[in-house]
């Protein structure tokens, strides 16, 4: 099993932006409490929680990130905004880091999150493991893969999903839709990460099953992604907003 799980974006450390957001993406259906994610001194997170799958918006309140992926925090620093990761999910961490290797991409060792808080007095392990690839040539995204520690904390998890679209029928993102000026470099290490993706014209897709990340070159400059989500809810279709580089569409 793998799916899309969630999208590590950079925002600036400016909660006006936020509350104007909040705004903009409730009466979508997009309950939004942006105080309401982890953080330390150092860094704060604010999620947006469309079912199990969610936009991760970072900002840093201190310049050593407190506690956040140390490369992420260098390029935070020096000016980078929009989206740095694409969370993948899946039951077989260890074999797919394999694969990845056989395949000749670099890819880390499993990790945990972990941060200290109240004070630095207690700290916090997040009950999963992540392994990273290097970003894609070109571009600064990374496509990382994550392994939740055991069947049941995605139910114990499920209680701090919230608010969740999908009280308002938005039942969470189905496809995920890399936009960018891709090098021949670049498409050809897309391919490697994703093998049994297939390839149409200008467009590289790999179906997961109940989800799908898809890549398409196109000629403008620059790197968006697009994320399409599912809704039984006819009064929200057609409706989207943006967070930097990151589109979401009902």
């Amino acid at each position: 099993m793998i799916r899309l799980d969630h999208f590590v974006i950079n925002i600036d450390n400016d909660m006006e932006k936020l509350k104007a957001l909040k705004r903009r993406i409730e009466p979508m259906g997009f309950p939004f409490e942006p105080t309401w994610g982890k953080g330390t001194k150092g860094f704060q997170v604010a999620n947006v929680w469309i079912g199990l799958q969610y936009l991760e918006m970072v900002w840093l309140k201190k310049k050593d990130g407190g506690g956040w992926k140390a490369d992420w925090v260098e390029k935070y620093n020096n000016g980078h905004r929009g989206i740095i990761a694409i969370y993948l999910m899946t039951d077989r961490l260890d074999e797919i880091r394999e694969e990845l290797r056989s395949r000749g991409i670099n890819v880390s060792e499993p990790e945990r999150i972990s941060f200290r808080w109240f004070f630095g007095l207690l700290k916090k392990t997040m009950p999963w493991r992540s392994i990273f690839t290097e970003p894609i040539p070109g571009t600064d995204l990374q496509i990382c893969f994550g392994e939740l520690d055991g069947p049941d904390i995605m139910e114990k998890m499920k209680a701090y999903m919230v608010p969740n679209a999908a009280d308002n029928g938005i039942e969470g993102i189905r496809e995920a839709t890399v936009k960018g000026n891709f090098s021949e470099e670049a498409w050809a290490y897309i391919q490697k990460l994703f093998p049994e993706a297939q390839l149409k014209e200008n467009c590289l897709t790999y179906d997961m099953g109940t989800t799908r990340l898809s890549f398409k070159s196109f000629d403008t400059p620059g790197l968006n992604v697009e994320l399409k989500a599912i809704t039984s809810n006819k009064d929200y279709l057609g409706k989207s907003f943006e967070v930097e580089n990151l589109k979401v569409v009902l």
